[in-house]
């Protein structure tokens, strides 16, 4: 049967849709901190049904009403992806919850085996609405615009879970939702372009990697007519060559999403090119090498949802990114929390010999500046090879279109390098190479070095 039929959802539904995707539009701090306190000790007292958190909360001695708000979270021992994943699937949920009209999503497995949990509908709900959110803050009405969403539709995919078999399904005996085409981005990039060309969307928003490969197409002559005036990207870090050469393709703005399956949406950035935290949606802690809470400082984070039934997700270590908080403010006027900047995964930084990470973004920000020193815009892509604990290749294509370019190839790369190894602050062999180019799926960062054993004494970004 469609829950969306049954008057008593069909309330709670409607009573969501008109409420949470503008309440961080209508709440002040004072009230937005009871709604959080009050959001994560109902959540905390259906973790305690949950086995998994049960045993770990008993063993640290700590029970749900020890724990009145949000200030006090930090006593609660974390939970890890493993936790989960040797858990799944009788106790990472509660004996309360219905399985049989569970729904069950998996990780993408890019940091490692899949990780599989349990929503219920009404969760599924709530984290598309707060999608829907992000898109009225960017001007896309998820009922008129024509929105194209490349997704990964395999089974038991998130995406799979929200499009194919449980949320669009049952919704589209209650409205029209013809304005937004599902693409799965398996198929072959030559065919997305084609349908994409074909749907005419005015937003399109999707995987970074497959962005970077209808940029290609794009540039290459195809999909001519598609141009959208918003692009969306999510699920990967966006590095600003690749970002500049889709903005470039299509002639279109891009804005960021950080979501994860876990989590749901977690952060976007707002017009003004700020993140914003879904604060009412989730609790963001960033940890910092020592296990401290960060001060302004990068650090991992370490997630906590505060609203759903399945498998609850607090203080979950899994998401393995690196994040910059800040304290100031946006002038765009929604409330509270704010990320300075996003630096990649964990998992991707490069291990230095002085026991520093150097994460993606470093690249990134080291690369962006030296371009703009020296009044140029001619890297394309790069990718970072790992060779050793002391030997980092950095492969770099440049965007010549058949011309000569100033400045001359090796005056930029020695740039690059010295600028680099000033941040590195260690003796390393760097190799920067030219390539014509990459194969649109071609890592981002390729590791050929062992860290099992690594402590990292700081983040450099």
């Amino acid at each position: 049967m469609n829950q969306f039929l049954n008057p008593i959802f069909l309330s709670k539904a409607v009573y969501k849709y008109l409420v949470d995707p503008s309440r961080l539009r209508k709440m002040n701090d004072e009230t937005l901190k009871r709604f959080r306190d009050k959001s994560l000790r109902t959540i905390l007292a259906y973790a305690y049904e949950v086995p998994v958190y049960r045993e770990k909360y008993k063993k640290a001695g700590i029970h749900p009403w020890d724990i009145h708000g949000i200030k006090n979270l930090n006593k609660l021992p974390c939970i890890t992806k493993e936790d989960l994943r040797s858990n799944f699937p009788n106790n990472v949920i509660s004996p309360s919850f219905q399985k049989k009209t569970g729904i069950v999503a998996s990780t993408s497995a890019t940091t490692g085996a899949p990780l599989s949990l349990y929503f219920n509908l009404l969760t599924l709900l709530q984290s598309m609405l707060g999608f829907v959110r992000i898109l009225r803050e960017h001007e896309i009405d998820w009922k008129r615009t024509r929105i194209a969403l490349l997704l990964d539709l395999s089974v038991n995919s998130f995406e799979n879970g929200y499009f194919l078999t449980s949320v669009f399904p049952s919704i589209k005996p209650l409205t029209s939702l013809k304005n937004i085409h599902v693409f799965d981005i398996r198929a072959a990039p030559s065919e997305l372009i084609k349908k994409l060309n074909v749907f005419q969307p005015e937003a399109i928003i999707g995987y970074p990697f497959v962005l970077i490969q209808l940029a290609y197409l794009r540039e290459n002559g195809y999909g001519r007519t598609i141009t959208p005036r918003v692009i969306g990207s999510s699920g990967a870090y966006f590095d600003r060559y690749s970002r500049h050469r889709v903005e470039e393709a299509f002639g279109a703005k891009t804005f960021d999403i950080y979501a994860a399956t876990e989590s749901g949406p977690m952060a976007f950035e707002c017009r003004e090119k700020r993140y914003h935290v879904l604060s009412d949606m989730v609790h963001l802690e960033i940890i910092d090498v020592d296990g401290e809470e960060s001060s302004g400082k990068p650090g991992a984070v370490v997630v906590t949802k505060l609203y759903g039934h399945g498998t609850p997700i607090i203080r979950y270590t899994g998401i393995d990114d690196v994040i910059t908080p800040s304290r100031s403010t946006c002038s765009c006027g929604l409330a509270d929390g704010l990320i300075e900047s996003i630096h990649g995964r964990r998992g991707d930084a490069l291990l230095l010999p002085n026991k520093k990470l150097a994460c993606i973004s470093l690249f990134d920000t080291v690369i962006g500046a030296t371009l703009s020193e020296m009044n140029t815009i001619r890297v394309k892509r790069i990718q970072l090879i790992q060779q050793t604990l002391d030997k980092i290749e950095i492969k770099i294509a440049l965007d010549d279109n058949g011309k000569k370019q100033e400045p001359l190839t090796d005056e930029l790369f020695s740039r690059i390098r010295t600028n680099l190894l000033k941040r590195f602050g260690s003796d390393i062999d760097l190799i920067i190479t030219h390539v014509d180019g990459f194969d649109s799926k071609a890592p981002y960062v390729i590791s050929r070095f062992g860290r099992k054993s690594w402590e990292a004494r700081e983040y450099l970004v």
